[in-house]
C-alpha cells in the first residue's frame, strides 16, 4: 500500500467516525475540500460508493461499512504505533492512566504507586476506579485507560486476541472476627451473623455459589460493598466479616481482628493486568516492568 493510499484510508476512517466532513476536517487539520477530494479519489480507486451525502452529514453505504470493518482497526493500530514510536517521554516526566477497582487499589496497587512516586516525583498517575470491571474494559477498549488491574475478566476479553493478560498476584479471602473464633463444623456456620458485600457484587455471588455445595447460606446482619466499612463493622462486633486477607493485614498483625478458623477452604482469586496488545506507551511499559512485573 502506498503512502498516498494509506492517507486516503485514514481520511476515510475519520470521516466514517465523525459522520461529517466538517468535523473530520477539524480532527485532521485539513480543509473540507481536501476531505471531499480524498474521498472521491478513494471511491474511484475502489470503484464503489462509500458514503451517502445529505444536509445532515454523511453516512456509510454497505460498501463503506464493509471497508471500515476491514481496515478500521488496522489504521488505528498504525496511527497508535506511530504515536508510540514518536513518544520519547521518560517515566520521570510521564503520565499513566490506570483502571483499577478501589479495593484492589487500596490493598495492592497503592504500595507500587507510592514507590513510583518516591522514585519519580513528577510522574503523573491518574486512577479510575469508581466503576465495575465491565465498565473498566469499555474504557480500555476506548483507550481512556492505559491498562486495567482487576480480578474479574469477561469471557469476551479472555477470548479476544487483541488483549494481553498477565498474572500479578494470588489473593486469599478470609472470614474475620473481633475476637478469636473457630467454626468447627459446616453446620456451625448457621450460628453466626455476617458482614458481607452486597448481593449484586461478584465477591458475594462467588461466595454464595461456592457455599451452596455445603448447603451453607450465610445470614447477613449488614451488607456493604465498601471493604473499609465492613472491617469497621466487624470491629464494632456487628458480625463476622468476609474480606480479602491483604486488606486487613495490619489489623491481623496488631490483633485488632482475628482470622476465623473454618473447616473448609475458601477459594481465592488472581489479580491480573490487562492491556491492548501493542498499545502501551513507553511510560506504561516502564511502570509495569519496574513495579508490577519483576
Amino acid at each position: 500500500m502506498s503512502n498516498v493510499s494509506l492517507n486516503l484510508y485514514r481520511i476515510f476512517c475519520v470521516v466514517a467516525q465523525s459522520k461529517s466532513y466538517a468535523e473530520a476536517s477539524e480532527k485532521l487539520n485539513i480543509t473540507i475540500s481536501t476531505i471531499s477530494t480524498s474521498i472521491m479519489k478513494l471511491e474511484n480507486l475502489l470503484e464503489t460508493k462509500l458514503f451517502d451525502r445529505s444536509n445532515d452529514g454523511v453516512s456509510l453505504t454497505n460498501s463503506g461499512e464493509e471497508l471500515l470493518e476491514l481496515i478500521g482497526d488496522e489504521i488505528e493500530t498504525i496511527d497508535f504505533a506511530e504515536k508510540i514510536m514518536l513518544d520519547k517521554t521518560e517515566i520521570e516526566n510521564g503520565e499513566i492512566t490506570i483502571g483499577c477497582q478501589s479495593h484492589i487499589t487500596m490493598f495492592y496497587l497503592m504500595d507500587y504507586i507510592n514507590k513510583a512516586k518516591n522514585d519519580y516525583p513528577n510522574l503523573n498517575i491518574r486512577l479510575i476506579g469508581n466503576t465495575n470491571s465491565e465498565e473498566l474494559f469499555v474504557l480500555l477498549q476506548n483507550h481512556k485507560v492505559d491498562f486495567v488491574i482487576t480480578n474479574l475478566i469477561p469471557d469476551e476479553i479472555l477470548k479476544n486476541k487483541k488483549f494481553v493478560i498477565k498474572d500479578l498476584k494470588q489473593i486469599e479471602n478470609i472470614f474475620i472476627s473481633k475476637n478469636p473464633l473457630e467454626i468447627k463444623s459446616v453446620e456451625d456456620f448457621n450460628k453466626y451473623s455476617y458482614v458481607l458485600s452486597c448481593d449484586y457484587t461478584n465477591s458475594n455471588k462467588l461466595l454464595t455459589e461456592y457455599l451452596k455445595k455445603y448447603n451453607i447460606k450465610l445470614k447477613a446482619s449488614l451488607e456493604c460493598d465498601i471493604t473499609e466499612v465492613r472491617v469497621e463493622a466487624v470491629k464494632r462486633e456487628l458480625g463476622i466479616g468476609y474480606v480479602i486477607k491483604e486488606a486487613v493485614k495490619k489489623e491481623l498483625d496488631n490483633k485488632e481482628l482475628y482470622e476465623v478458623k473454618i473447616p473448609i477452604k475458601i477459594p481465592g482469586f488472581d489479580i491480573k493486568l490487562i492491556y491492548n496488545k501493542g498499545k502501551l506507551k513507553k511510560v506504561d511499559r516502564e511502570f509495569i516492568k519496574n513495579y508490577l512485573i519483576k
